[in-house]
């Protein structure tokens, strides 16, 4: 069955007349597997940088989760399995004695009940959980982040920008990733100079990077 999709992707890619890819690394894969240098093209991941700037920290949002001048940590978006919020709660435990360090992670997903449940077994205060928000809300929960999150497994090695990313830095937020280095994702990154990069599922690592930030 994969050898069979395998030659069918390959087809597909000879025939098409045109084929987007969001970054280098995709457009060398389809390259590799079938696709025809003339018509395969990048198209990054956009952000509507009139909808989604950089705004004050101290937001209606803050006030309203009782956040104060708390340095918040954020993760926004699906919580599945390739996300890994493992790591981040991980992290968190490390970072559990810093009253003032707060995480907030937003969204809905498959693997939400488990990481909630495992906060509450960690003991972890200084999490807050909120659900997916609607989309004029999401500028203020980056907004009132002092740094983003972006994690992934170290299993997932397709070079994969998530859109979170390029969201953060329209907000003008530091962004903080523990995932394959060899994607896209940490060129863009320090390309923009626009956060740190990490190894995947390094709970000491994260939290060491997010102490760097806190303390700069």
């Amino acid at each position: 069955m994969i050898r069979f999709f395998e030659a069918l992707e390959r087809f597909l890619y000879r025939r098409a007349d045109a084929i987007t890819v969001h970054s280098a690394g995709n457009r060398a894969y389809v390259l590799a597997h079938g696709g025809r240098d003339a018509a395969t093209h990048i198209m990054p991941n956009s952000v509507d940088t009139n909808w989604l700037r950089p705004g004050p920290r101290h937001n209606a949002l803050r006030q309203e989760l009782g956040l104060g001048d708390c340095f918040v940590v954020s993760f926004a978006g699906v919580m599945g399995h390739s996300q890994d919020l493992d790591v981040v709660l991980d992290a968190a435990n490390v970072l559990r004695d810093h009253d003032d360090i707060h995480f907030l992670l937003v969204g809905d997903g498959v693997e939400k009940e488990c990481l909630v449940r495992k906060g509450e077994e960690l003991g972890l205060r200084h999490v807050t959980w909120l659900p997916m928000q609607p989309r004029d809300r999401y500028p203020a929960v980056l907004q009132a982040s002092d740094v983003g999150l972006v994690t992934l497994r170290s299993a997932v090695k397709t070079p994969v920008v998530p859109s979170k990313i390029p969201s953060l830095m329209a907000a003008g937020r530091p962004v903080v990733t523990a995932l394959d280095l060899q994607g896209d994702a940490p060129r863009l990154i320090a390309d923009a100079q626009a956060g740190l990069c990490l190894e995947p599922e390094q709970p000491q690592a994260l939290a060491d990077a997010i102490l760097s930030l806190y303390r700069d």
